[in-house]
Order: structure tokens, then C-alpha cells, then sequence
């Protein structure tokens, strides 16, 4: 490839994957190779005896073992992270260069890249925001809404955004259907997503969260509290005048936000259909990042420890510890599904999960070139069917499962 480095796991090794055997480096490249077996790396280390344990081959199996199940990892792409697992299977990543770029789930290939640069610099934003769905990338800039064709990457429309520049890189958009929601200014609005056409404009709001859950769509700010709107329409379907202090999150008929004060946090669940309160959970210390919520369980991730909340009552179902780095990066990242749930402190630590029990299921530690860990770096995840990606500066690393091959 000639915009970075691939390399990749041969997807008739499941075993030795399974093994946790490290993967290279990031750079330089280098060509995919086999992994060694557990048995022939038991076998090995028999034969090496005591004189193999006084050269250090304990130190070197402890490394070995920090590595989760890697399965591809790629210097081609950086930044946010979007899936889409329909008809247009792939893994976007909205870059920290102003490009957007399409990755193939099974071998990080890069499919296609296309450049959404503007006058203003995504360095800062980590990426512009992107949604995923319906066969288009939708990607919120500064200065405008555009929306890319899923399969090849080309333009579709734009739509100018302004006011937008002081919310850029909180806005994430939504697609749903045949329309796409965005926060423009102090609006949300929405557009027929073949076309770019105007459909309607909500209410004065000024949004820093999008959340979508059937028709209905949420939005949230700090100032103004939360609002649902009729998806078809845009009429306002309920308000509710609350402190947000981070993105919202929907799952089954519920939607769930933080609220910082003192000494801690308040994680409250709103009626979706209404917006009644039904519970409010209070956590000691401070929410590092957004709330992830699958099997009817919400995952909240502050400090060193994640918990696990029953959706429908804010009862503590488990919690766990995340040892946090020497390093920590500037936002935690959690991602929930498939049975997994993934937490990464932003230092080089990576940890999975069981999603029903907390026990820990693997540890992955991150060896980015030129020690670009923690601090100034910020993490993504994204997951789906058994597989976690991670974005950082470095590039993106898949690890877990290699998901399933769609269906001709």
C-alpha cells in the first residue's frame, strides 16, 4: 500500500491468534507471517531447559502475553472510528489529516480515501464526526454536512453548516432510514440522505449530542437540557430541562446521559417515549467517557474501575478494575457488544471483558512507534460481532474475532 503499512494475520490461523502471539510493531512493514503454536511453543521452551530460563525466557513470555488476539493492524488510517456491518461491511475512520477512509473489516485494507479538508484544522478535533448506515458516510465539518457514498467514496451533496465552528467535533451526525440528522448552529435539522434536500428544522437547541433510536431522535446541551423529536417531522415530542455533561446514549426504548457534580456523577435512564425519569445511579469521582450500553446493561468507565448497570433499574450488576497507565490519554473509550465489553483508559492498555460476568476475558498493551502513548493521544474503539477496533496516532488494530463474510 503506498499510504502505510499492513500487516496481517492469516485467517487460517484462528488458533494461534487465539494464543495471544504478538503481532510486529507498527512500522516498518513487514510481511504477514505465521504465528507460532501453542504446542510448538511449549515444545520449545522444554527443550531450552534451565539455560533458556537464565536468558530471560520468563521476561519474554510475559511480553508475549501482554498481547490480546491480534488480528490485523495498519499505519494507513488514524482517528474516529464508524461502522457499518450492512451491505457496505467496513470500518471508516475520519482521520486526524482531514480524510476519511474506508478499512476492510477481515484485513485493514484500505478500500477507499477521500479528503473533507477545511479551512479549519481536524487535528484538533481528533477526526471530524462521522455516522455510518444506509450505504453513506455522513462527516460533520466546521463548515459543512457531507455525505459520501459508502462503496466507492465519492460525494454525493454537502450542506453549508453555519455556526457550527464552536461545536465542531461534538456533533456526531445520525443516519436512519432515508434521512440524516445533524446539529446546525443552534438547529437540528434534517435532510433526505439521496438528495441532500431539507425536510424540516427543529427547534432552537444548542446541541452538543445526537442519539437516534427508532423515530425519534434526541438531542442534548449543557445549557438546554434534552429534547426528542418525531424523526418524520421534527416536532417536538417531549423537553426535559436537565444538566448534560456528556453524549447521550440509547438502547431499547431508554436513553441514558451523564451529569457531573459534587464529588461525583449522576447517570439517570429517561422514558424514551416520554422522558419520565425512571432511575438515577450516583458514582463517586468523575465519568472519563461516554456511556456504552448493550444486552440491557449500561457500562460506565471513570477513574480505574468500570461498572456494569442494569438498564432497567440502575442496580450494580458488576464492577471492575482498569489499572490506568503511567500514561493516561486525554478520553477514556468503552464499546460494548457481542457478549464483550472493551474499556482503554487513552494510556497503551486495552482490556475485554465478559459482558454478563465482569471477568476478564484478555489484556492487550498498545507498542506504538516512537512511544506515542497516553497523554496528548487520543483512543477510539468501535466493535461488532466478536471483533474491538482501536484508533489511535499510531494507526487502527483489530483484535478478537475475525467478524463473519457477508452472504452473496
Amino acid at each position: 500500500m503506498s499510504d502505510g503499512t499492513r500487516e496481517v494475520v492469516p485467517d487460517d490461523l484462528p488458533e494461534a491468534v487465539a494464543d495471544g502471539a504478538p503481532a510486529e510493531s507498527l512500522p516498518p512493514a513487514r510481511p504477514a507471517r505465521r504465528l507460532v503454536s501453542r504446542r510448538k511453543l511449549l515444545m520449545g521452551v522444554a527443550g531450552l531447559g534451565t539455560l533458556a530460563a537464565a536468558a530471560g525466557v520468563n521476561e519474554w513470555v510475559r511480553r508475549r502475553n501482554s498481547h490480546g488476539p491480534r488480528l490485523w493492524q495498519t499505519t494507513a488510517a488514524s482517528g474516529r472510528l464508524e461502522l457499518s456491518t450492512g451491505r457496505q461491511q467496513a470500518l471508516y475512520v475520519s482521520g486526524f489529516d482531514s480524510s476519511v477512509r474506508a478499512l476492510d473489516l477481515r484485513t485493514g485494507e484500505v478500500r477507499w480515501s477521500h479528503s473533507v479538508s477545511t479551512p479549519h484544522d481536524a487535528e484538533q478535533q481528533g477526526g471530524w464526526p462521522l455516522a455510518a448506515g444506509e450505504g453513506a458516510v455522513c462527516v460533520a465539518t466546521d463548515t459543512h454536512l457531507r455525505v459520501l457514498d459508502a462503496a466507492s467514496g465519492e460525494q454525493r451533496w454537502e450542506a453549508a453548516a453555519p455556526y457550527w465552528s464552536q461545536f465542531a467535533g461534538k456533533q456526531r451526525p445520525a443516519v436512519s432510514g432515508d434521512s440524516v440528522f445533524a446539529a446546525h448552529g443552534s438547529s437540528v435539522r434534517c435532510f433526505d440522505l439521496a438528495t441532500g434536500k431539507p425536510r424540516w428544522t427543529g427547534p432552537v437547541l444548542f446541541a452538543d449530542s445526537l442519539a437516534l433510536d427508532g423515530g425519534t431522535v434526541y438531542a442534548a446541551g449543557e445549557s438546554t437540557g434534552v429534547v426528542a423529536l418525531d424523526a418524520r417531522t421534527g416536532e417536538q415530542l417531549w423537553e426535559r430541562k436537565v444538566a448534560v455533561t456528556g453524549p447521550l446514549t440509547a438502547h431499547r426504548g431508554a436513553l441514558f446521559h451523564t451529569s457531573e457534580g459534587l464529588g461525583g456523577t449522576v447517570v439517570t435512564a429517561l422514558e424514551g417515549s416520554t422522558g419520565e425519569v425512571l432511575w438515577g445511579s450516583f458514582q463517586y469521582g468523575r465519568v472519563t467517557c461516554p456511556l456504552s450500553a448493550a444486552d440491557r446493561t449500561v457500562f460506565v468507565f471513570g477513574g480505574a474501575r468500570l461498572l456494569a448497570l442494569d438498564a432497567d433499574t440502575g442496580d450494580r450488576r458488576w464492577s471492575a478494575d482498569v489499572p490506568v497507565g503511567s500514561h493516561p490519554g486525554p478520553t477514556a473509550m468503552t464499546a460494548a457488544v457481542g457478549g464483550g465489553v472493551y474499556a482503554d483508559a487513552g494510556d497503551d492498555q486495552l482490556y475485554a471483558f465478559d459482558l454478563a460476568t465482569g471477568e476478564l476475558r484478555w489484556q492487550d498493551q498498545s507498542e506504538p512507534p516512537g512511544g506515542d502513548i497516553g497523554g496528548g493521544n487520543p483512543i477510539r474503539l468501535a466493535a461488532a460481532d466478536g471483533t474491538v477496533y482501536r484508533s489511535s496516532r499510531a494507526g487502527v488494530l483489530a483484535l478478537g474475532a475475525l467478524p463473519p463474510l457477508l452472504s452473496a
